[in-house]
């Protein structure tokens, strides 16, 4: 009995030995597909639509976000900026003053976390908020005279009457920047020093568009993203079809000659997976820019995903126009610090250029940009210091007001590549 219990010891050592090596080996296998697995058959709750998942579970035990595309490869954008402003008269003698605050009741929100019940009593307030505002400071009596009168300052001082425009001093401060400007993940951070309006506004991020040679690269990582009423199997309908027409306005009226992508890499045998989307599209833009070294800008161009009940949109000269938010990788999580693996070499860059277009966008079109989001990975911007991923729109956007949003967006491209 005493040898057969012997035996069975090390058939059971041999057994661990050989599980052992399996786990050694098969890594990537057993975080993709076992833990997965066991992560959704033990807590269905995470397999819940992103729209109403926590950041803070991936936070607490990491491990349950292995595998989860929606976590660690998609921006989790599920929200809408609804900040409101507080238009000031601008005189003669203080037109480089902002004219933009937030309204007291968005005071309230959290600098990092945009709640779930914020983006609720909010909701309602989008259909009256368009980028046709004009900018007033109300005065019993004088009403319209004032508004022309401002009208008038600003059109002589080359500014646009529905624009939002920030001072330095407010641009230098770090609370307002957060709450006007940035939308910062609760799983990671903005430091002072990676915001500074100082820095980032005055690096040089135009071009020379005199020479030959593709200047703009736009590509798609999530290339499958279609709208509300995209048509099945219809590239035309999905966010490549909206690179197209930005593609079409960008040499066509700026003559920018620009590089379209329009490789998908969130499919795979024909069903969405967006595992290795990042790293599929990230070794695609490798080789166009070796094929292609005189392109000096990457915009990866996608659609957000909001609750069903939100639509980001605003009416831009008549049209139906989705809103704009550039997206920043800071490579930084709050449980683990700097993600090393994602180091970006160029992550002060890349906030330059996203701030630089986000002001000439306030600037141009008013509350069409929505405030900049700031996520914890890298998403490829590593790859160039102007590279940006732009979201336009949302599911709950049709594709008319998607391309639509291409006229302002390549407007507010060319201004920054020139400088003007």
């Amino acid at each position: 009995m005493e040898r057969f219990k012997g035996f069975l010891a090390y058939i059971y050592c041999f057994i661990v030995i050989l599980i052992s090596i399996f786990i050694i080996v098969r890594t990537e296998f057993l975080s993709r597909y076992i833990i997965r697995e066991l992560r959704d058959e033990l807590l269905p709750v995470i397999s819940m639509d992103k729209s109403e998942e926590s950041d803070f579970l991936y936070e607490l035990i990491p491990m349950l976000a292995i595998g989860n595309e929606e976590y660690s490869d998609e921006p989790d954008l599920s929200y809408d900026d609804f900040s409101e402003y507080d238009y000031s008269a601008i005189s003669g003698q203080r037109t480089d003053e902002a004219v933009s605050t937030d309204n007291s009741e968005n005071n309230n929100l959290d600098e990092e976390v945009i709640s779930e019940e914020a983006v609720e009593n909010d909701a309602s307030k989008i259909e009256d908020s368009t980028s046709e505002e004009i900018i007033t400071e109300s005065v019993p009596g004088d009403e319209e005279d004032k508004t022309q009168d401002n009208m008038y300052v600003m059109a002589s001082a080359g500014m646009n009457p529905g624009g939002i425009y920030y001072s330095m001093e407010q641009l230098n401060d770090y609370d307002f920047m957060l709450k006007n400007c940035y939308a910062v993940d609760n799983s990671t951070s903005v430091l002072p020093e990676e915001i500074d309006a100082d820095t980032l506004l005055n690096m040089d991020m135009s071009i020379d568009l005199s020479q030959e040679g593709y200047k703009v690269l736009i590509y798609h990582t999530h290339g499958s993203e279609a709208f509300a009423d995209s048509r099945e199997g219809v590239t035309e309908d999905t966010v490549i079809g909206v690179g197209d027409e930005l593609t079409r306005i960008l040499e066509e009226q700026y003559g920018i000659k620009t590089y379209h992508d329009r490789n998908v890499y969130d499919m795979v045998d024909g069903v969405l997976d967006r595992s290795y989307a990042y790293t599929l599209s990230g070794a695609a833009v490798d080789r166009i820019l070796a094929e292609n070294p005189s392109i000096e800008v990457i915009i990866d161009l996608h659609r957000d995903g909001v609750r069903e009940d939100l639509k980001l949109m605003r009416v831009i000269d008549g049209r139906p126009t989705a809103q704009i938010m550039f997206l920043n990788g800071v490579s930084r999580l709050n449980l683990n610090g700097d993600i090393d693996y994602l180091y970006n070499p160029h992550k002060v860059e890349n906030l330059a250029f996203s701030l630089q277009m986000h002001l000439a966008g306030k600037a141009m079109y008013g509350d069409l940009l929505r405030r900049i989001y700031i996520r914890g990975y890298s998403f490829n911007l590593e790859k160039m210091p102007r590279a940006s991923l732009v979201e336009v729109g949302a599911q709950t956007n049709t594709v008319e007001e998607a391309k639509n949003a291409m006229i302002p967006l390549a407007a507010i491209l060319n201004s920054v590549l020139r400088k003007e």
